[in-house]
């Protein structure tokens, strides 16, 4: 396939002035909390826009379950030290108790357990588990950071769901607080923390625009507009992007596929409330018509010169890497090592740039295609959040307009406008199936490693076998983009989620076919709950070998030449 890629911003008609103004609006309103006065501002804005350039918009209404933290402080022998408390977890009116670093149940009992990092929902539980008082972590640096401890993924669908959620609180302090706390542990002195959290369904708005194509078909491309404080990289930046792409794109002649354009609410307060909302409640239309989803997320920040391709499937990833490449050159080796350092998978022999649990990817279990690419700080830059190509004022009261570079937004337009026409416009949807077979054989291979004689692996790896040789003697034609849809809507699913395609999974583990975790733990199980494991296993083998069955009669049949 031959792809018209600019490489220049400017020749594209892409503004770095416009995205500059549309971040400072957006971030001057502050937390965009769904259900808020200054959310409800920031839509108005959105479709004013979209309406300004001749994009068809509306807001569309929804219930979203959302927790965010309203105060909160640690008290340290008579010295208050600021915090972050951490949305859906309990709240604490000046609860005291020690403190230790210690997970032994005998250590933490009348005591808050002291962790590195963030306060996300494996910590909190541990932590509850083991009878302690609440969480306090302590960041790598100055700055706090707003995150949730929810394992739910959107709304909760009844009391078990509420049950989940953590029933200790949990804050995080700067890393000023570590030697105060060191202090404290080795005293045994006394601390208290308050911490409030509100946990509420509220009444939420998203804003949604369409340029209509000439035939059935569309791109959805998704950015949320939410944010912990002023959020303009995080994500009021990919708001500017989507503003500015559909200005762009509605200037060009009316294209073969149509665009969608979401802006996304709930994304960290309801645990991607707004995409799992708008996934349920558009299913039909998706299932039957979406091409893909392009996620923009962390684009535009300061020295984010590093492109980090990212939750991408694998029928996709040849034709990003393509783009991305042609748009911005071939990245360095050292760069290719540092985005796979920080873009972390549970699995060994998968891809670490394919499609996970994070980002508003709501539609894997519909079948889509995927993809995103992201703004990274180089490897060598000193203002990394610890462990990862994200910049330190990611979810900060610091992540302020003066940390947006409009250049480097600019180009992560640029990047995102070439995928876009690439899809759009194809004469043949520019997908490589075979990848997907590929990484049903590498998701196997670990279980196949941790449960040599389980007779449902084997099963599956033949099938995945035979899928994989029926792809490789197969070559789409124009003609098959309806095909290659339906391939994904079998095979995505059962690559990505473990529950039903109609559900989503609990947690934000990322592992290739998830359904059959359970096979790593069996020799760790007594004789009883190896059954039960069993069980459950066969169950959803049964679910993978059905996607896989058809798949490969989807495939066998186009190469038989029959309906």
């Amino acid at each position: 396939m031959t792809l018209a890629i600019l490489t220049d911003p400017k020749a594209a008609g892409i503004s770095a002035v416009r995205l500059q103004a549309t971040v400072a609006t957006l971030s001057a309103l502050g937390r965009k909390l769904p259900g808020s006065d200054s959310a409800a501002t920031a839509c108005r804005f959105i479709c004013e826009q979209l309406t300004s350039c001749g994009v068809a918009n509306q807001i569309l209404e929804l219930d979203a379950f959302i927790s965010w933290p309203v105060k909160a402080s640690l008290a340290v022998n008579g010295t208050v030290l600021p915090a972050n408390g951490s949305a859906f977890t309990a709240s604490a009116d000046k609860l005291s108790g020690r403190v230790t670093r210690s997970l032994e149940s005998a250590d933490l009992n009348g005591a808050f357990l002291v962790i590195d990092g963030l306060p996300r929902y494996d910590s909190c539980i541990s932590a509850q588990k083991a009878g302690a008082l609440g969480v306090i972590a302590i960041s790598h640096g100055p700055q706090r950071h707003y995150v949730q401890a929810s394992p739910l993924w959107g709304a909760p669908t009844g009391p078990a769901d509420l049950a989940l959620l953590p029933s200790v609180p949990a804050i995080q302090v700067s890393r000023d607080a570590a030697a105060v706390l060191a202090q404290a542990i080795a005293s045994g002195s006394q601390i208290t923390m308050t911490s409030e959290i509100r946990t509420e369904w509220r009444a939420a708005q998203q804003p949604v625009g369409e340029i209509e194509g000439r035939e059935p078909g569309y791109v959805l491309l998704g950015a949320h507009y939410c944010t912990w404080g002023d959020g303009a990289t995080d994500n009021t930046a990919g708001v500017a992007l989507l503003i500015e792409l559909a200005r762009l794109l509605k200037q060009q002649p009316k294209p073969r596929y149509g665009i969608k354009f979401a802006f996304w609410t709930g994304h960290e307060q309801g645990g991607y409330a707004g995409s799992s909302w708008y996934a349920d409640a558009f299913r039909a239309s998706l299932y039957r018509d979406a091409i893909a989803y392009l996620n923009v997320d962390i684009v535009g920040s300061r020295g984010g010169t590093t492109k980090a391709l990212r939750n991408t499937t694998a029928e996709l990833v040849d034709y990003v890497r393509q783009v991305l490449d042609g748009t911005v050159g071939k990245q360095t080796q050292e760069e290719e090592d540092f985005v796979d350092r920080s873009v972390k998978r549970l699995d060994p022999y998968i891809d670490p740039r394919r499609s996970a649990r994070n980002s508003d990817q709501s539609f894997s279990g519909i079948g889509l295609a995927t993809a995103q690419v992201s703004a990274f700080l180089p490897a060598a830059s000193p203002e990394h959040l610890h462990g990862s190509g994200l910049a330190w004022w990611w979810h900060t009261d610091q992540d302020t307009i003066e940390h947006m570079d409009a250049a480097v937004l600019a180009v992560d337009t640029l990047i995102y406008r070439n995928l876009v026409a690439g899809l759009i416009d194809a004469r043949a949807l520019p997908f490589k199936p075979a990848a997907m077979a590929g990484d049903v054989l590498a998701g196997l291979r670990v279980y196949r490693d941790a449960a040599p004689a389980l007779d449902d692996i084997a099963r599956l790896t033949c099938l995945a076998e035979r899928l994989a040789d029926a792809l490789a003697g197969w070559a789409p034609t124009a003609s098959d983009d309806r095909l290659l849809l339906r391939l994904g809507r079998h095979l995505n699913p059962v690559l990505y989620h473990a529950r039903s395609a109609f559900e989503f999974d609990l947690g934000r583990a990322s592992r290739i076919l998830p359904g059959l975790a359970a096979a790593l733990t069996l020799n760790r199980l007594d004789a009883d709950a190896t059954r039960m494991a069993g069980v459950h296993l066969r169950q959803r083998a049964n679910r993978i070998a059905h996607g896989l069955s058809q798949a490969i009669e989807l495939v066998e049949a186009a190469r038989n030449g029959t309906p």
